[in-house]
């Protein structure tokens, strides 16, 4: 996910458009036995301002792992929108992030706003009921005869 703006500069143009999937490792997830399912998508536009580059666009990713009501299987997906300021500034700034030699890499923010997002549980559904904390049965599938 880098974007050369050397070439961006000497092209005469202040702005690009740009689209990247990747395939990220599934360690990048904060969910147990959870997995990408697709690559993660970012879209965007790069504009110059002077030592500074901004970027802005979606990050959007999906996510397959165990209902956390009733393990079956459930899918989780978001899209994140980002607004970015990078410079090659040589004073560090926690409110950017640096590019050096004329290259914007994108993949540090794509990760930190993906973890960022990532929630602490997902559901087969909104209303998943879960499974009986007696029987461990499905709720969803079943009623049991532990509550009778």
């Amino acid at each position: 996910m880098v974007i050369d703006v050397k070439k961006l500069k000497f092209s005469g143009k202040e702005e690009c458009s740009f689209h990247f999937e990747e395939k990220f490792d599934d360690g990048l997830i904060t969910l147990p036995d959870a997995k990408f399912l697709t690559p993660v998508s970012v879209t965007g536009t790069l504009t110059l301002g002077g030592n500074e580059v901004y970027a802005e666009g979606e990050i959007e990713y999906s996510v397959e792992g165990a209902c956390s009501r009733c393990a079956e299987s459930a899918v989780f997906q978001k899209v994140i929108t980002f607004d970015e300021v990078y410079s090659d500034s040589e004073e560090a700034d926690p409110d950017k992030y640096s590019f050096a030699k004329g290259l914007v890499d994108l993949s540090e923010m794509v990760k930190e706003k993906i973890v960022l997002s990532m929630p602490f549980a997902i559901f087969c559904k909104d209303d998943c009921k879960g499974l009986c904390p007696v029987c461990g049965a499905n709720l969803n599938i079943t009623k049991c005869k532990c509550k009778e």
